[in-house]
């Protein structure tokens, strides 16, 4: 349903500072990162009020030439990186990432996320960085995040999706609010990266059942948006209760009614998920999240999938990322996102999780690069044949059971 109702709330009422971003790349090198924790609380704004402390401060600022597109790019394991989140907590989920092939505005990184510390959703305002290699999550210099906030219409927001249009040459940003009776999709546009529209709501559906819109631009006039309808049962949805679907539109504004497609994970189940075509591969490739069925979407794992058509989808065995793997993100690995480098043959992505600290999931965000052939190795690997039944049957401490409810109530 198209709506021109300007009705979300941009956010200009305070200033962010730019804050430098993580050089550091290599698995041997997470041990230097580490040694910058500290407990020094990053001033931020919210009206004055709600400052978080935060567990980790940038390191040196470095724009030395990225070397993703380089023949022969090496794996670089999943490094932390340093978010300035509005609020001053550091902890950020859900990124969206767009990456130009020189740069655009001067930075060749483009991310949105939202920060949401310890699970609290009134944080959960999009915002936007940038940065010279993946590692970076800088504020540009002029912006001020949050970019929306919730305003009149209650609730509140979450899940943005951004993507370049080159026909305007403007960064779009989609981002989901959700009321009481309603999931809405509103589209904000930028010719810098700095002054952003007003919101403008471009879809209505019911509450739950516009979860984490992935919009693609296939043409001037081809625009498709994958998104999650849990509509029932939310976050401890079944699949039998759950359901991916697309929709169509001639400019991103307009958009058709849901549609299903063919996408199953043995044994999980999809909940969000980051789509992308790759003219390369001339396949379209999306990373989802998904949980073992029987349990919540607070046990999620990053799976592969892909498909000629956008319609009919296959989905890699095993996950690229689950818990346990890496310590920032040993109970949860969250919605992440993607880049393809032709020159390389290499992937980038960015992952967002949590691990149990300071009384809940304290979030974080990472940044890895996989050569194509290694990353198709650990997907397509034979699964563990009892990873699935230890995950839904995990034993839980009475202090990750707390974190994990909390997790469910208010999802992302």
């Amino acid at each position: 349903m198209r709506s021109n109702e300007k009705d979300g709330a941009p956010r200009n009422a305070c200033a962010t500072g730019s804050h430098a971003s993580s050089r550091y790349s290599g698995p041997l090198r997470l041990g230097l990162l580490a040694l910058l924790v500290s407990g020094i609380t990053i001033t931020g704004c919210n009206g004055g009020a709600d400052r978080v402390a935060s567990s980790l401060t940038p390191p040196v600022d470095n724009s030395a030439i990225d070397d993703a597109e380089t023949p022969g790019a090496t794996l670089v394991a999943p490094t932390l990186i340093f978010v300035g989140t509005y609020d001053g907590s550091g902890q950020a989920v859900h990124p969206d990432a767009v990456v130009f092939p020189d740069s655009w505005r001067g930075r060749k990184y483009w991310v949105s996320a939202t920060p949401y510390p310890l699970g609290n959703p009134k944080f959960e305002n999009p915002s936007i960085y940038q940065g010279y290699r993946a590692q970076q999550m800088s504020v540009p210099t002029g912006v001020m995040n949050p970019l929306a906030v919730p305003g009149a219409l209650g609730g509140y927001l979450s899940d943005p999706d951004m993507l370049y249009d080159p026909d305007r040459d403007q960064l779009r940003m989609y981002y989901r609010q959700t009321t009481e009776s309603a999931d809405l999709l509103f589209l904000m546009r930028s010719d810098n990266g700095v002054q952003w529209s007003a919101p403008q709501r471009v879809v209505t559906g019911d509450r739950y059942g516009l979860i984490s819109p992935a919009i693609v631009r296939e043409s001037a006039t081809a625009w498709r948006m994958w998104s999650v309808s849990a509509i029932p049962q939310g976050c401890y949805s079944l699949n039998a209760e759950l359901q991916v679907t697309q929709r169509r539109s001639r400019d991103g504004l307009a958009w058709s009614a849901p549609e299903p497609v063919s996408l199953r994970i043995r044994g999980a189940v999809p909940w969000h998920l980051d789509v992308q075509y790759v003219p390369a591969k001339q396949e379209y490739w999306a990373l989802i999240a998904a949980y073992p069925e029987g349990t919540s979407c607070s046990r999620t794992a990053i799976y592969f999938a892909r498909s000629t058509d956008g319609t009919e989808w296959k989905v890699a065995p095993t996950p690229l990322l689950g818990p346990n793997e890496f310590g920032p993100m040993n109970d949860l690995v969250y919605r992440s996102s993607f880049h393809y480098h032709e020159g390389s043959d290499a992937i980038s992505v960015w992952f967002s999780g949590a691990h149990l600290g300071d009384g809940g999931f304290h979030m974080a965000m990472a940044s890895a690069r996989y050569p194509y052939a290694d990353f198709l190795r650990k997907v397509e690997s034979t699964p563990s044949p009892t990873r699935i039944e230890r995950e839904r049957f995990e034993q839980l401490s009475v202090e990750l059971l707390s974190a994990r409810t909390s997790f469910e109530q208010g999802f992302p």
